[in-house]
C-alpha cells in the first residue's frame, strides 16, 4: 500500500512497473482508458485486474467526475497480492480474525483473478482527497462489496462472486 501522505505528492509517473499496458473498458458503447495494468501490480511485478473490476473503476471515476464537475483521479493503492504479500501485510496490520485489518481470504489474492482493489480519489485541479465515505458510496453502486472505514482513508472494493458466474 502507498502511504497516505505520499499519494497527494506523487508525480503522474509514480508507477514505473513493467506492465505499462493501457487498459480499455467499454461502458455503454463508449471506450474509456484511464488505467494501466502497472497500477494493479504487486512489488514483484505480478499484475492482474478482472474486466469487471476495471469496468467498476471506470464507472466510479465517471460518476465522481460528474459529481465534482471536473476531473477526479482514482488511484489504485493496492491491487493483486500473493500469499507472501498478504502475510507481510498481516505482520504489520494483523489478521481480521485476531482483531486486525487483513483477511486470510483476501479477495486481493491472485487466485481470485484480480477482482479487488484498494483506491483513493483525488480532485485533479486542487489535489483534494474525495472523502472516504463519498468514494465508498459511489463504489457501492458499481462493485459487489465495499469497505470504507479504514483509518488511512482508502476504500476496498471487489466484485466477489464474479468468477463463479462468468
Amino acid at each position: 500500500m502507498i502511504p497516505r501522505m505520499d499519494i497527494l505528492s506523487m508525480p503522474a509517473t509514480f508507477c514505473k512497473g513493467r506492465n505499462d499496458v493501457r487498459l480499455v473498458a467499454n461502458l455503454d458503447g463508449e471506450e474509456f482508458s484511464h488505467f494501466r495494468l502497472r497500477e494493479f501490480e504487486n512489488g514483484d511485478g505480478l499484475a492482474m485486474v478482472h474486466g469487471s473490476a476495471l469496468d467498476s473503476l471506470e464507472r466510479t471515476r465517471r460518476e465522481l467526475c460528474a459529481m465534482a464537475k471536473e476531473e477526479v483521479w482514482l488511484i489504485v493503492t493496492d491491487g493483486v497480492r500473493t500469499q507472501a504479500d498478504l502475510e507481510r501485510l498481516a505482520a504489520r496490520l494483523g489478521w481480521t480474525d485476531e482483531g486486525g485489518a487483513v483477511s486470510r481470504n483476501s479477495k486481493h489474492l491472485s487466485r481470485f483473478g484480480g477482482i479487488a482493489v484498494d483506491v483513493v480519489a483525488v480532485v485533479r485541479r486542487t489535489r483534494a482527497r474525495v472523502p472516504q465515505r463519498t468514494l465508498g458510496a459511489v463504489c457501492r453502486r458499481y462493485f459487489v462489496w465495499v469497505k470504507d472505514d479504514y483509518g488511512d482513508g482508502h476504500v476496498h472494493a471487489d466484485n466477489r462472486g464474479v468468477l463463479e458466474t462468468s
